[in-house]
């Protein structure tokens, strides 16, 4: 879940309620800084992207976060309207959120979400890819 709000704006006061991913998800994809659940890998568009503090991850969807409004950035492929995402837990910019691209090979990022690798940590089974499983198949 994404929830729109201007940055350093206006106060609110009450409980913080993290969002979940489903527990049968497998991977997932977190906060460094503070571990709330950021993305499912099934989520995952591609991992070539280019963020400001290096490599980037594109999203289609992603829960825990809030956006500042939007603005418009020349980015590494072109004119895009985009609006920076943080971590709903501990505030930290993370990345970006594409909602618009001014050149149509581009139209595919809209409504797509950056996260940087340097804010980012595999949660969740990511182990599981690296264990061999014939030993337990044999039986």
């Amino acid at each position: 879940m994404v929830k729109n709000s201007h940055h350093g704006g206006s106060k609110t006061l009450g409980k913080l309620f993290q969002l979940y991913l489903p527990a049968k998800t497998h991977r997932t994809y977190s906060c460094l800084h503070c571990r709330a659940q950021l993305a499912n890998h099934d989520e995952l568009i591609s991992k070539s992207f280019q963020g400001s503090q290096g490599r980037a991850y594109l999203f289609n969807s992603v829960v825990n976060v809030n956006t500042s409004a939007a603005e418009e950035r020349v980015l590494l492929t072109g004119l895009h309207e985009v609006a920076d995402i943080y971590c709903e837990c501990c505030k930290t910019l993370l990345g970006w959120k594409y909602e618009h691209a001014f050149e149509s090979s581009q139209k595919y990022k809209e409504g797509k979400y950056i996260i940087e690798l340097v804010h980012m940590i595999k949660d969740n089974g990511w182990d599981d890819e690296n264990v061999d499983h014939s030993e337990y198949l044999r039986k």
